[in-house]
């Protein structure tokens, strides 16, 4: 089947490259990406063929309803553009997000709820590590051998392993995925706000952990899965979930955000595990799920960008996108940056 999808401000390589859904695909060409792994892997062809035409190619049998609302999900275009939202942010802070917007145009959020443990997986290997060329790489080996699958990936041995690569991101991802799998056995561990919204968890946990808000879902995961910590469980939600509310926070986001002074970040902090575990992390979260206010929450770089609201997860990529081609946090490229006008290094 071949569908043509008009789009406007979008762009498929500006989307995909900074994305962990990127990871379940091949670039072909520009504006050229091929589905390899997960929902429809090998059956799905994207290609903007013109700048506001989206074609689709899926040899799956899909009906032609069925496959727009998967690449619309897929590609992101289940949400208009955000660069028409940037007035609901803080007017002095505006020119600033424009001006990154124009630079990296047509950014949209693609999310894989039908993936959601293919992303756990490219996730999960992302800690403290670059996302190209080694994250990717594992992933690919992964899906060639186990597509993601997540009772496979847990039961894999340590020479299994080491086929994929012998860094503790492989080393540990069969405890991280056990750990989500155990969830439905070991329902006493989950939040007692959890237990009272959905009941204990059902099979697969998946799609457990997707029925709840994702304040809830963010909780559980951090406080009930070995080896998930804040930034992991965001980047997560933010792939699989339309929370494009979520800020997953690394040093690339506090460096970009500080310099161009999206937000008061004097003396702002980390997300750290054992705060995120047991609280969260705004007044009307609070209120609503009847959980206790994060301590720290006021220091947080996560609620420092707060501000950002629906735009906070596309705010976030194209902060990512700048502090890797431009705004490092070792050996910035000033001299070439496109916006080092606004830039208070």
């Amino acid at each position: 089947m071949k569908l043509e999808i008009e789009v406007e401000h979008f762009n498929l390589d500006n989307t995909f490259t900074p994305s962990f859904v990127s990871s379940l695909y091949q670039k072909v060409e520009t504006g050229h990406w091929v589905k390899i792994a997960g929902h429809l892997g090998g059956q799905l062809d994207l290609r903007q063929s013109r700048p506001n035409i989206l074609t689709v190619r899926c040899k799956a049998g899909l009906t032609e309803a069925a496959l727009r609302r998967r690449v619309m999900l897929e590609t992101g275009l289940w949400q208009g553009p955000y660069e028409k939202m940037v007035e609901t942010i803080p007017k002095d802070i505006q020119p600033r997000i424009e001006a990154l917007a124009e630079t990296y145009s047509g950014v949209r959020l693609p999310i894989v709820p039908l993936d959601f443990p293919c992303m756990l997986v490219a996730t999960a290997l992302s800690q403290r590590v670059n996302y190209e060329p080694l994250v990717v790489g594992w992933c690919q080996k992964i899906w060639k051998k186990y597509d993601g699958g997540i009772d496979l990936i847990a039961q894999l041995g340590i020479q299994e392993l080491k086929e994929i690569g012998t860094s503790y991101q492989v080393l540990q991802l069969p405890k991280i995925m056990r750990s989500l799998m155990e969830l439905s056995e070991n329902a006493e561990k989950l939040p007692k706000q959890v237990l009272d919204w959905l009941g204990p968890p059902m099979a697969p946990v998946e799609e457990f952990i997707l029925m709840l808000p994702p304040e809830l879902a963010r909780l559980t995961l951090i406080r009930c899965c070995w080896g998930l910590g804040p930034k992991i469980v965001d980047s997560l939600l933010l792939s699989t979930s339309k929370a494009t509310n979520i800020i997953p926070c690394d040093i690339h986001l506090y460096s970009v955000a500080r310099r161009l002074e999206l937000g008061a970040l004097e003396g702002a902090r980390m997300p750290q595990k054992p705060l995120c575990s047991r609280f969260v992390c705004d007044k009307e979260t609070a209120g609503r799920f009847k959980i206790t206010l994060c301590p720290q929450a006021e220091a947080c770089l996560k609620n420092r960008l707060a501000h950002f609201g629906k735009l906070g997860g596309w705010v976030q990529t194209l902060t990512y996108l700048h502090g890797r081609s431009y705004c490092r946090t070792r050996s910035p490229r000033c001299q070439k940056c496109p916006v080092k006008g606004m830039c208070k290094r």
